[in-house]
């Protein structure tokens, strides 16, 4: 593996291990009684919503950056926007860890919102694997890679978010804040293997609108391909789907079965473990054997299958158990989709078309974020679920009918 594969799959890694790293913690701090860091009286359904807020405006800036620094990425070159992003990644952990010292939480907001806008390292890198790639096969290759990045990061993320922050383990050494020091530490040492060992190989640049509304106008011209139109009608709703089990799994462990970060970062860990078994070894055989649609239909229903016996189960370790066939399932289905959105365009747009599957992720999750907390304050912890179950059915009739008799996706559903 050359060491600019590497960088751009470190890069994936530290820009996914922020979230595995935040969630438990932000459960624990948020959702329990005693998690410290809320005034004493803020009743558990108020902690949901307060979780919902922290984490759905990460994933709204997040939606909002993707898709403008990607496209930031076409005019100024891969390498420069990719910086960008690990600059703003280092100063959102610094900023969320004198929040969390500071027991501040619109600053902890703040915080979240900076991480979130220059969260689009991933689709830059991405992109940048595509570049390198010298045929389709070695770009799904390439992708798949980049999922092992991301997978990665889920797994390790968790790891330093439950290993730093739990007294019983590490005494008076842990804390909450420390995992995010340590997080803005990665973050750097990925800006370190970018500066010195990726150069872009793309050397045309396209040029950029600075208006930030041009986001609006990119999703516009996206929806208005019908290859990436039918893509999306498909990967939208199994997004909402797979992110009502992730965004809440660890505020579910923790108001359910009593978990602390450590924990609910065992869930997050496994699903990572996963995540990386099926993105590194089944993707490309998969992709080779059989159409698109076939494997995201059967993910889809297998997917909702595994939440439906997450609500079931009656205990902790059977819960966590099942985070692990949801990573690897998910594992599959995500770069299938991410080669989908890429064969739905030219080589000249993977930049733009990569940052426009992030921004749909991101907004599905932001959706996510701030209707499942209030969900829970107004329903019951299990109503995220059981809303992840119905969007995957949604979902699974969109690869039924729009996924079907489709010209212009040729490609995508061989």
């Amino acid at each position: 593996m050359s060491l600019a594969i590497f960088a751009l799959m470190f890069t994936c890694f530290v820009d996914v291990m922020g979230q595995g790293l935040a969630f438990p913690i932000f459960a624990a701090l948020l959702m329990r009684p005693n998690g410290g860091f809320l005034q004493a009286g803020v009743s558990q359904s108020q902690g949901a919503l307060l979780y919902g807020i922290a984490i759905g405006t990460f994933f709204l800036t997040w939606f909002f950056g993707s898709i403008y620094v990607s496209r930031l990425s076409d005019s100024i070159g891969r390498k420069k926007g990719i910086l960008i992003c690990l600059i703003g990644a280092i100063a959102g952990y610094a900023i969320a860890a004198v929040a969390l010292v500071s027991h501040n939480y619109s600053l902890l907001v703040v915080s979240r919102g900076i991480t979130g806008f220059t969260a689009g390292a991933q689709p830059i890198a991405a992109a940048a694997m595509i570049d390198l790639a010298k045929s389709d096969r070695e770009s799904a290759r390439n992708l798949g890679l980049a999922t092992v990045g991301m997978s990665f990061g889920l797994v390790v993320g968790p790891i330093i978010g439950g290993l730093f922050s739990d007294k019983d383990l590490l005494g008076g050494l842990a804390s909450s804040h420390l995992p995010f020091l340590i997080g803005g530490f990665l973050c750097f040492v990925g800006l370190m293997l970018i500066f010195f060992g990726f150069e872009d190989v793309k050397t045309e640049t396209s040029p950029m609108d600075t208006n930030p509304l041009v986001v609006f106008k990119l999703l516009t011209d996206a929806l208005n391909r019908e290859s990436v139109r039918r893509v999306s009608s498909a990967f939208f709703p199994y997004m909402l789907c797979v992110l009502g089990l992730y965004v809440f799994v660890s505020a579910n462990l923790s108001t359910r079965f009593g978990y602390g970060a450590t924990g609910s970062s065992v869930g997050m860990f496994l699903m990572g473990v996963g995540l990386i078994a099926s993105s590194s070894m089944l993707v490309e055989p998969l992709n080779a054997r059989f159409s698109k649609r076939a494997i995201m239909a059967s993910c889809t229903v297998l997917f909702c299958c595994c939440v439906t016996a997450f609500l079931l189960v009656p205990s902790g370790p059977l819960a966590l158990a099942i985070m692990l066939p949801s990573g690897i399932l998910h594992g599959i289905a995500y770069p299938t989709m991410l080669t989908g959105f890429s064969e739905s365009v030219s080589k000249e747009e993977q930049g733009w078309v990569m940052g426009f599957a992030t921004s749909l992720f991101t907004l599905a999750a932001a959706i996510v974020s701030f209707f499942g907390g209030q969900l829970i304050a107004s329903v019951g912890p299990q109503a995220p679920f059981q809303f992840a179950i119905v969007c995957g059915g949604v979902a699974i009739i969109a690869l039924a009918v729009n996924w079907r008799n489709a010209p212009n996706l040729n490609k995508v559903i061989s």
